[in-house]
């Protein structure tokens, strides 16, 4: 009997070994009645499944058993049968399986698993260093090199524990190391990624069992493919099959930190990962670390547990190690896999083991510099980007000094590489999605610009770029200028038949750009009848006397109703012969168009201005005829007075202001101060009327208030868009009594002979024409000799609707100016002293009374 043969008939005969059912089971006494054909067959299945679970298991501890056989060989120097049957005594004499002492065996004799340190989320979602370690050195730009794993031989120099240089550890220690290879076994010797999952969920360790395990692979554009779970139904995993690489999960962290992360406090995991409130189960500690094949990750390892666990340093050492051996069974496993859509090999697992037998064939293919880039990380940040691998265009641009292993981004472009390329590139391997970079100058001395366009390849960059000159950028950009101006160009070697033309000229042609024929007869076609002979006239002076064509015709055929322009310039030899013609067609249909708008908007503005010029003479006239002169103004009785109606330079308008005084034929005086809304002739025309229609109803003996309302009822009846302000007041000379009403107007003021001054006691009423039936009330006082009277428009003190309890005091003030007669000094006083418009339009009265 052969050595295997015997080792597989000790392991039925002794307790502790593996049964025939692969979980250490011993059939059940009895047979049960002879069931239905279904229920057999389905106990037939569970059956088979049950055997099938067991033999995997079997496969998975053999590697471990295998293991031990060598170490008990080397140590005790007997063969492997005899090593074996020392295995299967020392089983029985512990009363413990035949797995776990091997398992023993193996572990005592390996050195601790050497790891990074696991970053442990504190209070407030801060990282914070695991205990009992240092944190890891920063990454250097290095070459990347696939790394080959190298499998454990189980197999320990002479000297035990010293001879490697290995401290004694604690049975808790050892316990934890025995664990681990024998997870590493079952783990390697998976061949599904489920497989995987249920080793890492079902193995027995210091830490708590996982509700839930999860292996995702990485894909090309970032996002997270899940490919193995333990402890998910059917319908979590297809809920959770793809996770982008935005998506805030610790997988996801785990992966673009390339460091394990362990989170074993539930409000810190709910405040530092909110979105995984939204998993279909409950995870109150999670652990995640990055599958790394070599420096490159594939994927990502997740461990999550529905209440709160309390880890060790040793134990989350420990958990930290389940992810090289995890990483290095799904690179086999995703070697192994078809793809589910063509059954050929899955790509979105990542490269090759040897990325250069198809990465070089694939970049080679792209004719533009195209380079993979890796990350290259310091505290957490990616600082630069190392160039991975560059195809023949790429390596061309990338100086020698700066090419070969240590070449990075940021040495072959420093300047756009750092401001540019290098925030849009880490963000791109964060979020994913794609990026563009339009025409931008490496540096600010250099003429050559750049242009890229990234995206993300696993937890790398394929960058592909292209370096451009200025005038290589200027020939689209002048296409474009031509295709905006309408403007088409051409070269006609005199030697060829045809002229060669720019796209603009064909699309104005034939109406799209591509090139074809272009002859002379169609060229005349494109030419209005009635233009041609002048046109035809031009281009022969052209082809031979040399001259400058400058020319614009009427269209024909598809360019009927375009206006043309045609400007070309002859070259030509030594010998004075005109050789090549080069030019320009432009459409300047719109051009014209506009021209002819503007001329006809000038010759209406120019019509315009005739019209006002002449509406403003007109008023001026009706200005000048309506206000009273000085021997008018000295016929009243006892007053003496003196007036101004102003109208502003500025606006080039006549307004509506005017005052007027006369005597009537019982002997008093009327003074009136008067201002109709509006300006221009209209206005000043409307001011005439009140002006007549004042004099007219003051001859009849009317009082002021009377003479108010029976202006606002005609102009309510005659006018009613017409509105206006007055003050009318009528002097007895015999009685020294003044009598005044006001619509709407500012009230008279009074500068008594003994300095005094004050505002005339009385109602102000509306403006007339504002409403109907409206009656305005007189107010009398008695005036002394000496008196000096001061009657105005509001425009004085301010714009209409302006406050006039500020302007009290200038008009009070004015006084001492009033004393002297000198309007012009009372006016300007006041304006100063609001700080009003000088050249505003206005009308006033001055009115001294005599005796």
């Amino acid at each position: 009997m052969t050595g295997e043969c015997k080792e597989r008939e000790r392991m039925r005969e002794r307790p502790g070994d593996l049964r025939r059912d692969g979980a250490g089971r011993q059939p059940a006494p009895g047979a049960a009645d002879t069931p239905e054909p279904t229920e057999a067959l389905a106990a037939l299945v569970a059956k088979l499944r049950t055997e099938l679970t067991g033999v995997r298991a079997a496969m998975r501890n053999r590697a471990v058993i295998e293991q031990a056989k060598g170490v008990l060989v080397e140590r005790l120097g007997v063969t492997p049968d005899e090593g074996f049957d020392h295995l299967v005594k020392l089983s029985q004499r512990a009363n413990i399986k035949l797995i776990e002492v091997a398992a023993s065996i193996v572990g005592g004799t390996a050195a601790d698993p050497q790891v990074t340190p696991v970053t442990e989320l504190s209070d407030g979602g801060r990282p914070a260093p695991a205990r009992g370690t240092t944190p890891a050195p920063a990454r250097r730009a290095t070459p990347v090199r696939r790394a080959t794993p190298t499998p454990a031989t189980g197999r320990r120099p002479a000297g035990g524990a010293a001879a490697t240089g290995r401290s004694a550890r604690a049975p808790e220690h050892e316990a934890l190391q025995a664990q681990h290879q024998l997870i590493s076994s079952r783990v390697a010797a998976s061949t599904t990624f489920d497989e995987v999952a249920e080793v890492i969920g079902t193995a027995v360790t210091s830490w708590p069992a996982p509700a839930t395990v999860v292996i995702t692979l990485l894909e090309p554009a970032g996002a997270h493919r899940l490919v193995g779970a333990h402890g998910m139904s059917a319908g979590e995993r297809g809920a959770w099959r793809r996770v982008p690489p935005q998506f805030d999960v610790p997988i996801v962290t785990a992966a673009q930190d390339r460091a394990a992360l362990l989170i074993t406090d539930p409000k810190v995991l709910a405040e530092r990962f909110p979105a995984m409130a939204e998993l279909p189960y409950a995870a109150e500690a999670v652990f995640a670390a990055p599958l790394l094949d070599g420096d490159r990750v594939i994927g990502s390892l997740g461990l999550s547990w529905d209440e709160p666990i309390d880890l060790d340093d040793t134990s989350r050492r420990y958990l930290s190690a389940l992810a090289p051996p995890v990483a290095r069974a799904a690179a086999q496993v995703a070697d192994r896999a078809p793809s589910p859509a063509s059954g050929g090999p899955d790509l979105t697992a990542g490269p090759d083991s040897d990325p250069a037998s198809w990465l070089a064939i694939v970049l080679e293919t792209v004719p533009e510099p195209a380079a993979v880039l890796a990350p290259v990380t310091e505290d957490g940040r990616i600082v630069d980007f190392r160039i991975w691998h560059a195809n023949a265009a790429a390596a061309e641009l990338i100086s020698p000094a700066r090419a070969g292993e240590d070449a990075t981004l940021l040495l072959a472009y420093p300047r756009v590489g750092s401001e540019r390329l290098l925030p849009r590139l880490a963000d791109l391997l964060h979020n994913g999605g794609a990026v563009r970079l339009g025409p931008t100058r490496v540096d600010p001395a250099s003429t050559r610009l750049i242009t890229a366009q990234a995206g993300r390849l696993w937890d790398r960059v394929l960058l592909v770029w292209r370096e451009h000159s200025e005038h290589e950028l200027i020939h689209p950009q002048l296409l474009d200028a031509e295709r905006i101006a309408r403007i088409g160009s051409f070269h006609w070697d005199l030697a060829d038949p045809e002229p060669r033309c720019s796209p603009q000229l064909y699309r104005m042609y034939r109406g799209d750009e591509r090139p074809g024929r272009i002859s002379a007869e169609g060229l005349a076609g494109c030419v209005h009848e009635d233009d041609l002979p002048a046109v035809q006239d031009a281009i022969h002076r052209t082809l031979t006397g040399g001259e400058q064509l400058s020319w614009e015709f009427r269209g024909a055929g598809r360019l009927a109703g375009r206006q043309l322009r045609i400007v070309a310039a002859p070259v030509v030899d030594a010998g004075g012969t005109v050789t090549t013609v080069r030019g320009t067609v432009q459409d300047v249909t719109e051009e014209r168009a506009l021209q002819g708008r503007l001329r006809l908007a000038e010759e209406a503005l120019t019509a315009q201005r005739r019209r006002v010029d002449a509406e403003l003479r007109a008023a001026q006239s009706l200005q000048r005829a309506l206000l009273p002169s000085e021997p008018e103004l000295g016929t009243t009785e006892g007053l003496w007075v003196t007036g101004r109606s102003r109208t502003s330079n500025s606006t080039g308008q006549v307004n509506g202001d005017w005052h007027d005084a006369c005597a009537l034929p019982d002997g008093a005086s009327l003074l009136v101060v008067g201002d109709v809304a509006g300006s221009g002739l209209a206005a000043m025309a409307a001011a005439a009327r009140l002006r007549y229609a004042v004099r007219s109803y003051a001859a009849l003996n009317m009082s002021p208030g009377e003479i108010l309302a029976a202006v606002n009822t005609m102009l309510c009846a005659l006018e009613p868009e017409r509105t206006a302000t007055l003050v009318v007041a009528r002097y007895d000379s015999r009685e020294h009594r003044l009598c005044w009403a006001s619509a709407g107007q500012a009230v008279p003021v009074r500068y008594r002979g003994d300095g005094g001054a004050e505002l005339l006691p009385g109602p102000l009423g509306l403006p007339v024409g504002v409403v109907a039936q409206v009656t305005y009330e007189d107010s009398t006082l008695e005036v002394a000799p000496g008196d000096r009277l001061l009657l105005y428009t509001d425009s004085l003190v301010g714009a209409r609707g302006t406050d006039l309890v500020g302007a009290l005091d200038p008009l009070l003030g004015a006084g001492t100016h009033a004393g002297r007669d000198d309007l012009e000094a009372v006016v300007s006083h006041v304006v100063g002293a609001l700080h009003g418009g000088a050249d505003a339009d206005m009308a006033a009265m001055l009115v001294r009374v005599n005796g």
